[in-house]
């Protein structure tokens, strides 16, 4: 499946979104969050890419890696096999879009928010800012990431609905105090009664995360 892309009213644009779909699922999931950043904001460019292979637990949808008889002991190897796609991936969409990857945007939903956050860890080359919903790290990280300095620390946005029965708002919540704990500048914002969803109620906390961080 193509990629869904917005394109900017700007030669230049303001930045660049890049929307990293869950498990199962496919780019126009995320397609009505797309729109409305879009409407916001038309100088940015907003693209969805569709997952690496065809999901394993779904016939119409598509995974970053495969979640069948993943464990806490084997998720990290899954998602360090699949990073040199995803890291060619952000590097690709920023250079066709003309966008240094100081001015791209990750954000990411359940999957797609695993593989944003251990992006984070792994990558030497800092990204605007990382938004990560109904999400974690396959493993907490353990240092500070190098690419982000203690002068210009990489803005991290965490939102969870504490109704996830997926993935639990305990996983953010740990996720926000390591973080923090290593100096990242990042924010947490729980939704009560939300389930594992992205709900209307989150586009103003994305909206604003991006205006603060371009």
């Amino acid at each position: 499946m193509p990629s869904i892309r917005f394109e900017s009213r700007t030669a230049t644009p303001a930045a660049l979104i890049l929307m990293f779909h869950g498990v199962g699922a496919s780019p126009e999931s995320l397609q009505p969050l797309g729109e409305y950043l879009h409407q916001y904001n038309p100088d940015l460019e907003i693209r969805i890419p569709a997952g690496f292979s065809p999901s394993t637990i779904s016939s119409a949808g598509f995974q970053w890696f495969d979640v069948i008889g993943v464990t806490e002991e084997n998720r990290l190897a899954r998602v360090q096999e699949a990073m040199p796609a995803f890291n060619r991936l952000i590097h690709d969409e920023a250079a066709s879009a003309g966008i240094p990857l100081d001015k791209v945007v990750l954000l990411g939903f359940s999957q797609g928010t695993i593989m944003s956050l251990e992006w984070l860890k792994q990558s030497n080359e800092a990204v605007a800012g990382i938004i990560g919903i109904a999400g974690r790290f396959a493993e907490l990280p353990q240092h500070a990431p190098a690419c982000s300095a203690p002068d210009n620390p990489l803005p991290v946005c965490l939102i969870h609905g504490e109704a996830d029965q997926v993935i639990s708002v305990t996983q953010s919540q740990q996720s926000y105090q390591r973080l923090s704990e290593l100096g990242i500048n990042s924010e947490l914002h729980l939704l009560p009664a939300t389930p594992h969803t992205i709900t209307q109620t989150m586009y103003p906390i994305i909206t604003d995360f991006i205006q603060k961080t371009i």
